[in-house]
């Protein structure tokens, strides 16, 4: 939610088991910086991470509801969309035939990047799926991204 540059996360814990964690995070990872520590820690007890997760959030419920509009316009015969309430991703389930892999080639030809379950998964999946992101890109984007995407397959 926040920018991956800053190497930092934190946990809430149980206020038990607060020295044990501090205690192995210094003995296991010691080289975030006091400064960044001190501005996340001001960032979030100002207010900014809650309001900045509000506006992530409805972004991405937008994102996620224009891509799955198109797909279900352009390619509702070729994939469903796996219902999931959240994440910055798509599961699709292709149909009648259509391999991940197929769509992966076609998706990279027009510039895109779809992932194909085969990378994801030791043995062969009783149907085939691909991952869609969309984080970052507008609807429009997305939306026109799935219209080239119908037109190639």
């Amino acid at each position: 939610m926040m920018y991956p540059e800053f190497r930092m996360g934190f946990l809430v814990v149980p206020p038990a088991l607060c020295e044990q964690f501090m205690v192995t995070r210094y003995f296991s990872d010691l080289c975030n910086g006091y400064l960044e520590q001190a501005v996340l820690a001001h960032f979030i007890e100002e207010g900014h991470y809650a309001s900045h997760v509000r506006r992530i959030r409805k972004a991405c419920f937008e994102r996620k509801a224009s891509l799955t509009a198109a797909i279900q316009e352009y390619l509702g015969e070729k994939m469903t969309v796996h219902p999931s309430d959240s994440g910055i991703h798509l599961v699709c389930w292709l149909h009648n035939g259509l391999q991940g892999k197929e769509v992966e080639a076609k998706a990279a030809q027009l510039g895109m990047g779809i992932q194909s379950f085969v990378r994801y998964c030791q043995r062969p999946l009783p149907r085939e799926g691909i991952l869609l992101g969309f984080a970052n890109h507008p609807p429009e984007v997305l939306r026109e991204g799935i219209r080239r995407l119908a037109a190639a397959l």
